[in-house]
């Protein structure tokens, strides 16, 4: 065998040290500031760098790079045309300067604090109450030059020191304007991320105080259930025992099942029609209780929930009435014979053990009493030749073909033959019930549909009847004042925007102090038995019925193209307007208002009618409202103008009502004004925010309570660093911005006469990139209200409510600690989301 030798390789030499030489220690990690400076190194990014020098060697000059931004913010979805207030420091970033944005500068204008009830004498009272009007190069007044763009500057009024659980009503004594504690913004901040929820430490909600409506729901979902059940076997058990003693021993146990399963079916068919009684609902919801008001408004506002629940659980009940018939009575039938079976059926008897008799044997088939010609012999015959077989049978086709059909996808397909059957099946359902129950073998002596399901079908007959009522007496003097269409991507009709601006129904319309209400829509042109419902975005106040509507199906895309391309504006019919959760938000003292895309729609109607009642109400219970607005297309902001624009105008307003805009949108990766335009945001950010900190310092030292005006960075102040751009509020007639809308009027001089048509105002609004951070401002929210519960209202997807509760259910653990260690009172912060149907 072969010997394997091995070598091994020295070591090399170590140096040496001379004598005296002390020996050198590497340290053993990097610190933070070593490692930060190693990655700057390492991931240099000099794509913005590259694009300055070869636009400055190509000579770019202000105008081309002003033509270039407002291009790259097309591609983020704003309008065309972006004012040049906006871009004019954007400009400055690629053209090598750093100069503050223009509102930036309006708030550092603005935020000059004059003790309460101080007078400035003379020119400078008239500068006050004009505002003044700054250059964004040079800070000048507008009496220096024409040339300098107008900057509008709201004076800061301050007052006296607040309580964090002083009430409005307090607040709007003390002040003409109101203000904010800027004690919030000087707490420890959270930490800073991207994070738009954080879990619950604990699964398992505290039932003690921050229960929250979904929580409501479940609650009403299973108290119902268990009062049904527990209801309907005893009205099973006093049949079988009582009434028909001999049923128990001719049928065995199953009959107790199949009474307890056709009970339940009729109780359930009953929660179905009453679910669906919109007008009668509305009705209940404007004579609520104060007391629990939140708790009736989820348990009213989940009709479709519980609609959907009761089509779950009369198939379920349904089931086991067949099954409990088909493993007991039928066989039962079959095996005695006749004279046993009339001792038993009550239609048989002198004396039945009935609750009302009710003579129906025009419908008993085989007739009663029984005679053995008639007595089925085979389960076939059983089915087919009884009225309760073959009704059974229809009423279990029935119900199939609802459940097939009521299936998401399934109606998302093809919403027509959906409707179209649950119309016929509204019909059927009833009737067959009837006819199920009208042979009288074992039963109260009328069919349970009449006792249990009679009301509730009367009540949702009386919905669809003032319906018809609206759509042939009162809908023919409904019209489309005005339309506003924003086309989708490549100016097609999918993901197209529709603002409809409709005159109010002569009768059978109330709306008063009813913000976030829906209506159901009907085109009678393209089809009369189609109806939509569509949440109304006007307030109380307004003349017209708007509704905002994306074009994501058929019928929606349908009305967006009968609006462009039609010699006139379609035809309208409305049922409505019925009850939604957004109502119960004009009684909160906090509430947080969340809408994603057009989900934004019950939150302009809520906002529409705040503005008018602090307008016009001495006293109002509000002490703040947040209103956070997601959007892909920050176009759509567009659409809510001519309200931003009452709320620029009335510091009363920016003291109470905080708007929070948000863009989600994404450019392009490879475009490179996409990239000029958010690489020169990103740039300018860094710089206000320098000039932000700096003067905020100074600003939250001068008084305890500031008004913040429109320009302030909310997310900045609460230690966030969100890129965010300050925006006018163009109306849609403004240059530029009615490119990318399409307006058309029923008449050349119609108009809402609530808008402030042409007008553009001087005060700029900040936009910010990116979702917002809930965790963090909830609970910065939260923690300034110590004394008052926190509502958040949300309408938006289901991650949306997810990551809400979760944050919810986060800043309720807190608050909880927080109450336990001070031995104060519990704050709740409670969710309320959009549900209708």
């Amino acid at each position: 065998a072969a010997k394997t030798r091995s070598f091994t390789m020295p070591r090399p030499p170590e140096p040496e040290l001379e004598l005296g030489e002390a020996k050198v220690q590497m340290p053993a990690e990097l610190d933070d500031l070593a490692v930060k400076e190693i990655s700057q190194l390492v991931f240099q990014d000099d794509r913005w760098q590259t694009a300055q020098q070869q636009l400055q060697m190509r000579a770019l000059s202000r105008e081309q790079a002003l033509k270039m931004l407002q291009e790259g913010a097309e591609m983020y979805g704003f309008w065309p045309d972006l004012a040049r207030e906006t871009l004019e420091s954007l400009v400055a970033q690629l053209m090598g300067s750093d100069v503050p944005s223009l509102g930036l500068q309006q708030w550092m204008t603005a935020s000059d604090v004059h003790p309460l009830g101080s007078v400035v004498p003379g020119e400078n009272a008239e500068k006050a109450k004009s505002g003044s009007q700054t250059s964004i190069k040079t800070g000048r007044s507008s009496e220096d030059g024409p040339e300098a763009p107008e900057v509008r500057a709201m004076r800061t009024i301050a007052t006296s020191r607040f309580s964090a659980d002083l009430v409005a009503l307090d607040m709007a004594e003390s002040s003409p304007t109101g203000g904010v504690e800027v004690q919030r913004f000087l707490q420890e901040k959270l930490p800073k991320g991207n994070t738009m929820a954080m879990k619950p430490r604990e699964t398992t909600l505290d039932w003690k105080g921050h229960m929250v409506s979904p929580n409501y729901f479940r609650v009403i979902n299973a108290s119902i259930h268990v009062v049904v059940f527990v209801g309907c076997a005893a009205y099973a058990l006093d049949l079988v025992t009582n009434k028909y003693p001999q049923a128990s021993l001719m049928f065995s146990w199953p009959i107790f099942f199949a009474r307890l399963g056709g009970m339940a079916t009729a109780v359930w068919t009953a929660l179905l029609f009453l679910s669906m009684a919109r007008s009668i609902l509305t009705i209940c919801s404007r004579c609520l209780p104060r007391r629990g008001r939140s708790f009736w408004f989820t348990f009213l506002d989940c009709h479709k929930d519980l609609h959907i629940e009761a089509g779950k659980a009369l198939v379920f009940y349904s089931a086991v009435h067949i099954v409990g018939h088909c493993i007991g009575t039928v066989p039962g039938v079959l095996q005695k014979d006749v004279a046993e079976l009339n001792q038993l059926l009550g239609c048989a008897q002198e004396h039945p053990p009935y609750l009302l008799h009710w003579d129906l044997s025009i419908f008993h088939w085989p007739p009663c009493p029984l005679e053995e010609a008639d007595k089925p012999m085979t389960f076939t015959e059983a089915l087919f030749l009884t009225m309760p077989g073959l009704t059974g049978f229809f009423l279990v086709a029935v119900l199939a073909a609802v459940a097939v059909t009521s299936r998401h996808k399934f109606r998302a397909q093809s919403f027509e033959c959906f409707w179209n059957l649950h119309n016929l099946a509204i019909m059927l359902w009833p009737l067959l019930l009837f006819l199920h129950g009208s042979q009288g073998w074992i039963g109260i002596g009328i069919p349970l549909v009449i006792v249990v399901c009679g009301l509730p079908i009367l009540l949702y007959a009386a919905t669809r009847v003032a319906r018809l009522f609206r759509y042939y007496c009162a809908g023919r003097s409904v019209k489309i004042l005005r339309a506003v269409v924003r086309l989708g991507k490549d100016e097609g009709l999918e993901g197209s925007l529709v603002q409809l601006e409709v005159t109010k129904p002569m009768c059978l319309w109330s709306w008063k102090r009813n913000a976030g209400m829906y209506a159901y829509i009907c085109l009678p042109d393209y089809s009369k038995l189609q109806w939509h419902p569509f949440t109304i975005t006007s307030g109380y106040d307004d003349e017209t019925v708007n509704f905002l509507i994306a074009g994501i199906g058929d019928w929606t895309q349908e009305l967006a193209s009968r609006c462009l391309n039609g010699t006139r504006l379609p035809r309208l019919a409305l049922d409505g307007p019925f009850s939604a959760p957004t109502q119960s938000a004009l009684d909160k003292r906090v509430l947080i208002a969340v809408g994603a895309g057009v989900g934004v729609t019950p939150f302009i109607s809520l906002l529409s009618t705040l503005v008018s009642e602090l307008l016009s109400a001495a006293k109002h219970g509000l002490v703040e409202a947040h209103f956070y607005w997601i959007s892909r297309e920050p176009t759509e902001f567009i659409f809510a103008w001519n309200i931003l624009q009452k709320w620029l105008k009335h510091p009363i307003l920016q003291s109470k009502i905080f708007i929070h805009l948000y863009c989600t949108a994404k450019g392009p990766t490879q475009n490179l004004k996409s990239f000029l335009f958010r690489e020169a945001v990103r740039r300018q950010c860094i710089v206000d925010r320098k000039h932000f900190k700096s003067h905020l310092t100074d600003w939250l030292k001068q008084n305890e309570v500031q008004s913040l005006g429109p320009q302030f960075p909310w997310a900045w102040a609460e230690g966030g660093s969100e890129d965010l751009i300050w925006v006018k509020c163009q109306s849609l007639e403004s240059e530029g911005v009615a490119a990318a809308f399409k307006t058309i009027h029923s008449e050349q001089s119609s108009r809402s006469r609530n808008n402030l048509e042409g007008e553009d105002c001087a005060e700029m609004f900040p936009v910010s990139f990116g979702r917002p951070h809930f965790k963090r401002d909830i609970a910065s929210i939260g923690k300034a209200r110590p004394g008052m519960n926190i509502h958040v209202y949300i309408c938006g997807n289901d991650g949306l409510v997810g990551d809400l509760q979760s944050v919810c259910n986060s800043c309720a653990q807190e608050a909880l600690a927080r109450s336990r260690q001070n031995r104060t009172a519990l704050q709740k912060y409670l969710v309320h989301y959009e549900r209708f149907g």
